[in-house]
């Protein structure tokens, strides 16, 4: 029996019973030796109801569990830690951030730029800075500064050069932060042209006191600089050399290659550098094609020449009102070489803006190299009573960007070409590149003074504040 029995087992065939439904024909049909049965392609429908799941032993759970060895048992501990050290702060993190104001998609940004814990640490929020990091456009250099900009002001590659330019000059953070919060850009430009302030809520109030000035007028009740006592000496290579209250000449300087102007365009003896004389030739041919014949009655003039002249005006008026009509010797764009006085042709007896030829020339000067230095409303800035009469040569590009801007040479000079004085002062090189003002001759026109934002250019390009 026992034999039979093995051998039954041995003959005994399994076959594995699937969840799938068969039909009755292939259930019932009976393999028959020596006939070959037809293959039938059957169609397997799974059943889900002919699925069985095992109850889980929790016995045999807990066992295994108990009899886990101490190492395993540290692990598991360990990878709990580690998701406990993940989460756990970062949960923290995203609710300090929406405490400051930020919503979800702010911090998936603030996290993209790796900014969460310095804006937490400072507490730093403001309506354009979660704007800016959404957006992806902060400068995280200047990070503070965008927590101050309110409004329909906004911030640019100028306004990180004149955050640079001011840090040259000597304001702290906070002076700057207070400047830029309260000031327009407008207001900010005249503020390089001045001494340092060391209360710099004074000039803010004193601008604030005069809400009408703009590019075109320019007004303080207060002044906010000591002509003549910190002077530095001016570069006479360049022809964008700055002369005025500040920037001075070696009393030894003389222009190379003085020429003498034509009897058309120039007094006798009226004489520039060359490259000035040969734009001062074109600019009056092209007045006199128009009808509006001008010269200039007085061009070079030597530090001995303005040395009289200054001592004249002190005799006369007195040392105050000689300084506002006429510059110190060393201290005069006269002695550059590339400055002229002119009249209208014929009509000398009058101020040369009340002739139609200082409509013309003043509206067309920049396209032959030249500006206007002097302009009416800005005599707190250039220190200068308003000259209609008196232009500077700068190259025509030069003079072209100047007139552009609106700003007075002064201001355009101490923003955009002025030496720096402390090279940790200098800004990124893309920001130099981005505020190279030969970039402005390729910008479009700013938008009008009345209601103007903190800035006078393209965000990505121009500036703000």
């Amino acid at each position: 029996m026992a034999t039979s029995n093995k051998k039954r087992r041995k003959k005994r065939k399994y076959r594995l019973v699937l969840p799938w439904k068969e039909t009755a024909a292939n259930t019932s049909a009976e393999i028959q030796p020596g006939v070959k049965k037809k293959k039938k392609k059957r169609k397997l429908r799974f059943d889900p109801r002919n699925i069985r799941f095992k109850k889980p032993d929790f016995q045999k759970i807990l066992w295994a569990l108990k009899h886990l060895r101490k190492e395993v048992w540290f692990a598991i501990a360990g990878v709990i830690a580690l998701i406990c050290l993940i989460t756990i702060p970062r949960a923290v993190e995203t609710n300090n951030l929406k405490k400051l104001g930020y919503d979800k998609e702010t911090i998936a940004a603030i996290r993209e730029q790796k900014l969460a814990k310095t804006l937490i640490d400072n507490q730093w929020y403001s309506d354009y800075l979660a704007s800016c990091l959404k957006s992806k456009t902060v400068n995280t250099d200047y990070l503070e500064l965008y927590t101050v900009i309110e409004g329909e002001k906004y911030l640019d590659d100028t306004d990180f050069l004149m955050v640079n330019r001011l840090r040259d000059i000597g304001y702290e953070e906070d002076q700057i932060l207070n400047l830029y919060k309260n000031l327009r850009f407008v207001e900010l430009t005249p503020l390089l042209c001045y001494d340092y302030q060391l209360i710099e809520q004074n000039y803010i109030d004193d601008c604030l006191n005069h809400p009408e000035n703009d590019r075109t007028a320019f007004v303080l009740s207060n002044s906010y600089r000591k002509p003549y006592e910190i002077t530095y000496a001016a570069d006479p290579s360049k022809t964008s050399m700055l002369v005025n209250k500040t920037w001075h000449l070696d009393a030894n300087y003389v222009p190379a290659s003085l020429t003498d102007l034509s009897m058309q365009c120039g007094a006798a003896g009226t004489r520039l550098a060359k490259e000035a004389a040969d734009a001062m030739e074109e600019w009056a041919a092209a007045g006199r094609e128009m009808n509006l014949a001008f010269y200039a009655i007085s061009a070079y003039r030597p530090y001995d020449s303005q040395k009289t002249l200054y001592d004249n005006y002190v005799t006369s008026h007195g040392q105050e009102q000689a300084d506002r009509e006429s510059a110190r010797p060393g201290f005069s764009e006269h002695q550059t070489g590339l400055t002229v006085d002119v009249t209208a042709t014929g009509d000398e007896s009058k101020d040369f803006s009340e002739t139609s030829a200082f409509i013309w020339a003043s509206a067309n000067c920049a396209d032959y190299g030249w500006i206007l230095r002097y302009p009416e409303g800005k005599e707190d800035i250039t220190g200068y009573e308003y000259e209609s009469w008196h232009y500077r040569y700068l190259g025509k590009e030069l003079a072209q960007a100047v007139t552009k801007t609106g700003m007075t040479y002064d201001e355009f000079w101490n923003l955009y070409l002025k030496p720096w004085s402390d090279e940790n002062n200098i800004p990124s090189e893309s920001i130099l590149a981005n505020t190279d003002w030969h970039n402005l001759l390729k910008e479009p026109e700013p938008a009008p003074a009345e209601g103007e934002a903190s800035s006078e250019a393209s965000p990505e390009a121009g500036q703000a504040g």
